[in-house]
């Protein structure tokens, strides 16, 4: 069993988009957290998925376009969550411009 510790950064993303949900449709932000939480529960028994970014791995929410980033310190059983980050990208900015 692996103690989760959540960083500031990370826990302040997961309110902000609850916020943003629940500012859409009444009940959608609780859905989000709801999701959110049964990741973190998963992370708690088994933390070991893809590693992205050298040590830094990622678990990406089925429902809702976010994925948990996140490091395992193996010898203390602990998985600190660094940050939530959005999926979406924006096609104005992300757009190839061709002449």
């Amino acid at each position: 069993m692996f103690k989760i510790n959540i960083l500031v950064r990370a826990d302040l993303e997961v309110d902000e988009i609850a916020e943003y949900y629940e500012s859409i449709s009444k009940g959608l932000g609780t859905k989000f957290f709801k999701e959110y939480q049964e990741y973190v529960e998963t992370l708690h028994t088994f933390p070991f998925f893809e590693e992205k970014y050298n040590i830094v791995r990622t678990l990406p929410l089925k429902k809702f376009p976010y994925t948990i980033h996140f490091t395992i310190d193996e010898v203390n059983n602990i998985v600190s969550i660094h940050a939530i980050t959005s999926n979406h990208q924006d096609p104005n900015t992300t757009r190839i411009k061709l002449k």
